[in-house]
């Protein structure tokens, strides 16, 4: 299953790093039991992560067991952007590490994975291009994402990014920057409002999106943005541990959402 043909409400992705490769599916299996719409395989943060044992013993099993519960995956390899926020110039990274990252989604999306996320502000715009292309010929989507982990960013980046991930042709846009005031909160949903009212002008050409805050006071900001059209949050698996700062667990966000609902 694809990831836009989820149509449940709330849509909630349980994202799992930090354990062994060989415990992927019993923190599926989680998910799927505590009512989780899909997961996100956060392959760089897998503490034994082997690419070519993953290839000849794992991925085949994770994927038929999510097959079998008609469950999407989203699989990304994000070991590099974190530090690419402190690169003054973000051409700076090596190309070749970028390009043997693509090639490893590339070979997930061979082998059966249907929901890729890439990095669009640190990708050149061809291999994006390139990119898209592929996984489209494959009937796989691709997120392109933005994250920012020491700054917030403004409304007007926001846009230039949604249009330029329009452009691009991805099926999903995703935005995560620092929330460090009450302000920013507000702003960010506000981002998510506007973002929107362009995607709702035009359904056809304007992709899904999924914008939040991270960090302590952006925790809020992951439930309402699904207020303001965000297509989907994510939460902590099973072990507890999450993946970025100001992640929840399952039972605390649903509670939120649920009183955060009784008002909207």
């Amino acid at each position: 299953m694809i990831l836009s043909k989820i149509n449940k409400k709330p849509c909630i992705c349980a994202s799992i790093g930090s354990i062994e490769t060989s415990k992927v599916i019993s923190a599926v299996e989680y998910a799927i039991n505590n009512n989780y719409s899909c997961v996100e395989i956060r392959f760089d943060l897998l503490n034994d992560f082997n690419e070519e044992l993953l290839f000849n013993k794992y991925l085949k099993e994770i994927i038929s067991y999510c097959e079998k519960f008609n469950f999407p995956i989203i699989a990304t390899k994000r070991n590099i952007y974190k530090d690419a926020n402190n690169i003054e110039n973000k051409s700076d990274i090596k190309s070749d590490i970028i390009i043997d990252k693509l090639s490893f989604l590339k070979k997930l999306i061979d082998n059966g994975i249907k929901t890729v996320d890439i990095e669009q502000d640190t990708t050149d715009k061809y291999l994006i291009a390139d990119f898209i292309e592929f996984a489209h010929s494959k009937n796989s989507e691709v997120i392109l994402s933005v994250h920012d982990f020491n700054s917030f960013i403004d409304l007007e980046k926001a846009m230039q990014f949604y249009i330029e991930a329009s452009y691009l042709k991805a099926d999903f846009f995703k935005m995560a920057a620092i929330i460090t005031s009450k302000q920013e909160s507000l702003d960010i949903l506000s981002i998510c409002d506007k973002i929107n009212e362009i995607r709702n002008s035009d359904i056809e050409n304007y992709p899904e999106f999924i914008i939040f805050g991270m960090g302590d006071k952006g925790k809020l900001t992951r439930v309402l943005s699904l207020n303001y059209g965000s297509f989907l949050a994510y939460c902590s698996a099973d072990n507890g541990l999450s993946t970025a700062p100001g992640q929840l667990n399952i039972n605390l966000f649903n509670k939120v959402y649920n009183s955060c609902n009784l008002i909207f």
